[in-house]
C-alpha cells in the first residue's frame, strides 16, 4: 500500500460561485462569520507568491479564501483567476522525491486555522446537514510533475474554528499525474462514479485523526453536482466520521510533489441544506 505525507500528516496512497443555506426550503442568509478572516478587494490577475498568502474572493454574492499555501523552502507563485474563485499556478519549484508533498495551493470555504469565509455557514454538526452539493473545474493534464486534483475536508469533534481539526480528513482525489491506482482496494459508486476507497490513523505533532480517501477510478477534471453527503455517510460505516461531529471548511485544490506550473481551479460553487433543528435523523443512529 502506497503511503505518503502530506501537510497535515500521513495519507494514503485523488464558473459560478454560490453558497445558500435551505431550512425547510426556505433560503436564508449565511450564518455570521465566526473569528476574523482576512478580506481583501482583488482584481482579476492579482498575483500571489507570499508562502501562506491569501486574499478573500467575492463572486455572485458568496466570499472564499484562494490560498497559497506552501509548507516547504520551494517558491510558488498562484494568480486568482475571475470571475470565479479561481487561480492558476504560474511558478512552482516543487521537487520533493519523498512521502511528503510542498505545497496545496487552494480555495477554502468554511473556517480552519482561526480563518473563517465571510458568511460561512461552517462549522455545522454533520447531522443538520441535509445536502451538500459542490462543483468545481481544473485544469491539470498538461502540467508536468507529481500532484493530485483534490477536495480536501476537515471534520472536528467540537464547533472550534482555531487549531488542528483532530476529528477527520476526508479527500476526494478527482485526478492524478505520476500516482499509481490503488487496484485492490474496495470500490464504492457515488453518484453513479466509481471510487476506490481507502482510510487509516494520521498523526502530526499536532496529534492524530482518521484519514479517508476516495480516489477516482476514472479520472476527470471537475466535479458536476456532486452531493458530499454519501461520502460521509460512507466514512461514518467505517466509523471514521461520527454525525455528531462538525464539518469545518471543504477545500479544493492540488496537493503537488514536484512541478505543478500550470494547474488550475476554474470555478467552485457550495450549496448547503440543512434539515430543521427539530428533524431527527434516525436512520443514521446506530
Amino acid at each position: 500500500m502506497f503511503k505518503s505525507i502530506s501537510r497535515s500528516g500521513t495519507m494514503w496512497l485523488g464558473v459560478t460561485l454560490s453558497a445558500s443555506l435551505v431550512v425547510a426550503g426556505t433560503v436564508v442568509a449565511g450564518a455570521a462569520v465566526i473569528g476574523k478572516p482576512h478580506h481583501h478587494r482583488v482584481g482579476a490577475g492579482t498575483l500571489i507568491c507570499r508562502p501562506d498568502g491569501r486574499r478573500t474572493i467575492k463572486s455572485f454574492g458568496t466570499y472564499y479564501i484562494v490560498r497559497n499555501d506552501v509548507f516547504a523552502k520551494e517558491r510558488e507563485c498562484i494568480r486568482i483567476l475571475r470571475p470565479g474563485a479561481g487561480f492558476a499556478v504560474i511558478r512552482s519549484t516543487a521537487h520533493s522525491h519523498r512521502p511528503d508533498n510542498d505545497a496545496f495551493p487552494e480555495v477554502v470555504y468554511g473556517c480552519a486555522w482561526g480563518l473563517c469565509t465571510k458568511n460561512t455557514m461552517l462549522p455545522r454538526q454533520v447531522s443538520r446537514i441535509r445536502s451538500l452539493v459542490t462543483s468545481w473545474g481544473a485544469s491539470w493534464r498538461r502540467a508536468p510533475g507529481k500532484f493530485n486534483a483534490a477536495y480536501d475536508i476537515w471534520f472536528g469533534h467540537r464547533p472550534l474554528i482555531h487549531g488542528h481539526a483532530m476529528g477527520a480528513e476526508l479527500m476526494i482525489w478527482i485526478g492524478s499525474k505520476k500516482f499509481a491506482p490503488l487496484t485492490g482496494y474496495r470500490v464504492y459508486v457515488v453518484d453513479g462514479i466509481r471510487w476506490w476507497f481507502a482510510r487509516h490513523r494520521a498523526c502530526s505533532k499536532y496529534g492524530c485523526w482518521n484519514y479517508i480517501l476516495f480516489f477516482r477510478v476514472t479520472p476527470s477534471t471537475h466535479a458536476t453536482h456532486l452531493n458530499l453527503v454519501p461520502f460521509f455517510r460512507v466514512a461514518e460505516r467505517q466509523r471514521k466520521i461520527s454525525w455528531r461531529w462538525f464539518l469545518r471548511s471543504i477545500d479544493v485544490g492540488f496537493e503537488i510533489w514536484r512541478g505543478g506550473q500550470g494547474l488550475a481551479v476554474h470555478r467552485f460553487s457550495v450549496h448547503i441544506s440543512l434539515w430543521p433543528l427539530r428533524h431527527k435523523k434516525h436512520r443514521h443512529r446506530r
